[in-house]
């Protein structure tokens, strides 16, 4: 089983040969170092230091010449730096991934909002690129031949390569009501010009759709609904009473799916290996229809399911069940939160990588080596070397 971490841009402008020992140290073979990254403010305890990301971008140079109608935004110009990595995990024996940012980004939102996710009110979302729009499509071909050039990875960790949620966290997004299942779920579908005419394609009466999804919202949110445990049911049951909302669900799948497809035959031609997040939010595994997610469509297209384990409740044994109600075949690794919260001490971390040992995961990812406390990086390598 591979055993790693994810790294930011930042953690390799420093000494690599440095940092290549540490991760050594602490029972790594295998290093996820992060190429494209949204907007952030990180607080940094190795370095000491709050690194502003103040706009989605590459952390290496971008050519406008190598992209199409859209081009990502270079935030920082550390291609040398890639490649030393490369070299040192080369030399080391270690693994080198890719972790690639996609479709959440909220630099090129702004500047291409005619390629932004657009809901039932008529609001572009920013930071969610919509996957159906063939520049986004052309975008995500072009970020990963540069992604390649620059670092020449051993596998593509591929995190955003879906729909993003609505109220993922986006510059103080504020709201009164409780904000359910449903009403986040409604509020996340995209009704701009290309979706809407390639749902019509496959025959979903779109305006019947959009009304309804504005009718629904505006008795959701006129006063709470839910009650107990009601809040997954309760979504179960418009998707039944509303068919074509179910349709509309299905549409969203099957361009992720398509768009999965597409960015793994680009990456195995490549010949490397395409290692896909599930849910770019740490939604429970059988919560990804949030971001439309269809696993069992993907089955034998992807070659490991990375999903972020990061609830306390859950386990890889949990997610690994649930993903194979769908797909039987396509191996499940499993991405852990260094933070201490997620975790009832010690033990608890080490028995949920323990747990994955024995059932087979290929791989342990944890996130985030910059961010960790000393005590949970201590954690970590003694589960690693355990």
């Amino acid at each position: 089983m591979e055993q790693g971490m994810f790294i930011h841009s930042w953690d390799i402008d420093k000494d690599i040969d440095e940092l290549i020992e540490r991760f050594k140290q602490l029972g790594c073979d295998t290093v996820a170092v992060n190429v494209k990254y949204h907007h952030a403010g990180v607080a940094d305890l190795r370095q000491w230091h709050m690194h502003y990301r103040k706009g989605a971008g590459t952390a290496f140079t971008v050519d406008p010449k190598d992209h199409g109608a859209i081009c990502p935004v270079s935030q920082d110009a550390l291609e040398e730096k890639y490649g030393q990595l490369r070299e040192a995990c080369r030399r080391e024996h270690m693994s080198l991934k890719a972790w690639v940012v996609n479709a959440h980004d909220s630099t090129l939102g702004r500047r291409y909002p005619q390629a932004a996710v657009v809901n039932a009110w008529g609001d572009h979302y920013e930071n969610a690129l919509c996957i159906n729009d063939q520049d986004v499509r052309g975008y995500e071909r072009t970020l990963i031949a540069a992604v390649e050039k620059v670092t020449d990875p051993d596998a593509y960790v591929m995190e955003a390569m879906q729909w993003m949620p609505s109220f993922h966290g986006h510059h103080h997004e504020f709201t009164l009501a409780r904000l359910t299942q449903a009403i986040r779920y409604l509020l996340s579908l995209c009704f701009c010009g290309t979706c809407k005419e390639k749902a019509a394609a496959e025959g979903i009466d779109v305006p019947a759709v959009e009304h309804q999804v504005r009718k629904l919202l505006k008795k959701l949110l006129e006063r709470d609904t839910t009650y107990g445990t009601n809040e997954e049911t309760q979504l179960l049951h418009i998707w039944s009473e509303y068919p074509q909302l179910y349709a509309y669900q299905r549409f969203r799948m099957e361009s992720v799916a398509s768009l999965v497809k597409e960015t793994a035959a680009q990456v195995h031609a490549l010949g490397k290996r395409y290692e896909y997040i599930p849910s770019s939010t740490p939604f429970a595994i059988n919560a990804t229809y949030h971001e439309a997610v269809p696993i069992g469509a993907l089955e034998g297209v992807v070659d490991t399911f990375v999903p972020l384990v990061y609830d306390m409740e859950s386990s890889y044994g949990k997610v690994l069940d649930n993903i194979r109600l769908f797909d039987e075949t396509t191996p499940v690794g499993m991405a852990l939160n260094l933070g201490r919260s997620r975790y009832r001490d010690k033990e608890d971390l080490i028995g949920r990588i323990r747990e994955a040992k024995e059932l087979g995961s290929p791989e342990v990812l944890c996130y985030n080596y910059g961010m960790a406390t000393e005590e949970m990086l201590r954690w970590m390598r003694e589960a690693y070397r355990g």
